[in-house]
């Protein structure tokens, strides 16, 4: 790979804030459970892929590309034969430290890669925690510009400092990134909910001088107050839903529109968006009210939602996700909940105040929560985290209760029609890809899965699986104790909100960052 000389001078006279310290890490060397499965079978297993995160795909001509954002920078992988996975390249942690960079640490935490198909460009957001990065040494944000006009030859363009650096997302057609996270003002609240955030808007429409502008977008997201702005999904009419403290919401980006607070037409843009719709979960549903990431089925992809009716009509759904750690069997928080859109199209969210609150209604609630085959225990890392949805059916990561399937069908009973929990996951994001599930596992890497007859037996008759517990093949697996569950550490910034291993390359037993 090519790799843009002079990078780090960007970077001069750049200074960040750190947060509160990190609560106690988990501790090492409990048990697990015989791994447990039912109507999903592995096909294949990516060695050397272990602290994997985020899974993105771009077509080429001839192939299909797969690009993984991980602890260890980014990969790229023909996945052409989708059983049979291809390396093509590796930017390597190395090529990707700014000055003041412990290379041998991870790169932290692009939890949510973005592509540009047009342009084969690739973005991977840099946190604060980055390469080891402790408080009050700088802590560089931004986002990293890479080519992958040959993705067995990956260059990288650029770095963009900013004042945000977790998760980074294209909107009108990659003219513009929304980059979300913690914006670095100082925080006495121990909350990590409740930190200050906002959208950070960057010009990239030249991927070689990318500009970030002075215009902040999603303030005042949390009942009139500004909070952690998490991650950003377009859906495909366009909207942009913010998500993180205080719900999500959606905003236009391009086009006319009736501004709501206004009740005037204006013109919508990437740095002057209108918005649409969207809110918070009632506190009962979503107790944190941190929404981590979102999907609104319309248009194109309203086939891959609930089937639409007279109560709940095309596009007045939202999918959302509430991370959180508070219930170790995701009984009475971090859950899947499925809101009504109805009744916040008129800037009500934008509207509400501590004292005078806004809340979508909650039309499904879902968790592994007494579900045969989740871990008990009060030390279990359950939460709801990333899911990608296709044909009705939600592929759901819930970190070591592992990835469920879910029939949406009916938004109101949502129903499990598979399974996967092998042994020492980690589970962060599943990715469906031309019939395949492509898995990001932080712990056991990227893990490549198919639904059988017997799931969609299931979503066709309206049924729950019974799941199993039994032994769960693999075609490797590096892990000295597969059967125990691996030690996650509260994130130094966000705190349990985005857990990480411990002790993986970090050096004294310290989070691994």
């Amino acid at each position: 790979m090519r790799v843009l000389a002079g990078i780090t001078a960007v970077l001069v006279g750049f200074t960040g804030h750190g947060a509160a310290d990190a609560a106690p890490r988990a501790e090492t060397g409990r048990p697990g459970l015989p791994a447990a499965s039912r109507n999903v079978e592995l096909r294949a297993a990516i060695p050397e892929t272990e602290g994997a995160i985020s899974i993105n795909f771009l077509r080429y001509r001839d192939r299909d590309v797969m690009f993984l954002s991980g602890e260890f920078g980014l990969k790229t992988f023909d996945v052409t034969d989708l059983d049979a996975p291809v390396p093509l390249d590796h930017l390597t942690k190395r090529e990707l430290a700014l000055p003041g960079d412990d290379p041998e640490q991870s790169f932290w935490e692009n939890e949510d890669v973005d592509v540009d198909p047009k342009r084969k460009l690739v973005f991977l957001a840099r946190e604060r925690s980055a390469f080891g990065r402790e408080q009050g040494e700088g802590q560089p944000t931004g986002v990293y510009f890479v080519s992958a006009a040959d993705p067995a030859h990956l260059e990288l363009l650029s770095f963009a400092p900013m004042g945000t650096g977790h998760i980074t997302t294209c909107v009108n057609d990659c003219s513009y990134l929304w980059t979300t996270g913690y914006d670095g003002t100082p925080s006495t609240d121990p909350d990590p909910y409740r930190i200050s955030g906002k959208v950070f808007v960057t010009d990239i429409r030249d991927p070689r001088h990318p500009r970030t502008l002075d215009q902040h977008v999603d303030l005042h997201r949390n009942q009139g107050e500004t909070h952690m702005t998490h991650d950003v999904q377009v859906d495909a009419e366009g909207v942009a839903w913010v998500a993180g403290t205080g719900g999500t919401r959606g905003y236009h980006t391009r086009g006319w529109h009736r501004d709501p607070l206004t009740g005037r037409v204006r013109q919508a843009t990437a740095v002057d968006p209108v918005p649409y719709a969207g809110g918070a979960a009632p506190p009962p549903d979503m107790p944190t009210s941190f929404s981590h990431n979102s999907f609104r089925p319309v248009g194109a992809t309203l086939a891959d939602g609930p089937r639409p009716t007279r109560e709940h009509p095309a596009g007045s759904l939202l999918l959302h996700t509430e991370e959180a750690f508070g219930s170790p069997t995701c009984e009475d928080q971090g859950r899947f909940v499925i809101s009504s859109l109805e009744g916040s199209r008129d800037g009500e969210s934008w509207r509400a105040t501590p004292e005078r609150p806004f809340h979508l209604r909650t039309v499904g609630v879902w968790s592994p929560d007494d579900q045969e085959g989740t871990l008990p225990g009060p030390d279990a890392f359950c939460s709801a985290h990333y899911f990608d949805v296709h044909r009705r059916i939600v592929a759901y990561s819930w970190y070591q209760q592992g990835t469920r399937f879910l029939d949406i069908t009916d938004p109101t009973a949502p129903r499990q029609v598979g399974y996967w929990r092998p042994e020492g996951a980690v589970s962060f994001a599943p990715y469906w890809h031309r019939g395949r599930v492509f898995l990001a596992d932080l712990a056991r890497g990227v893990e490549i899965l198919k639904l059988t007859k017997g799931a969609y037996d299931a979503q066709a008759s309206g049924t729950s699986v019974t799941l199993r517990t039994r032994p769960v093949s693999v075609s490797f697996r590096p892990l000295e104790n597969p059967r125990e569950r691996l030690p996650l550490a509260p994130d130094p910034v966000y705190g349990s909100a985005c857990p990480m291993l411990v002790g993986r390359g970090c050096g004294s037993g310290s989070a691994c960052c």
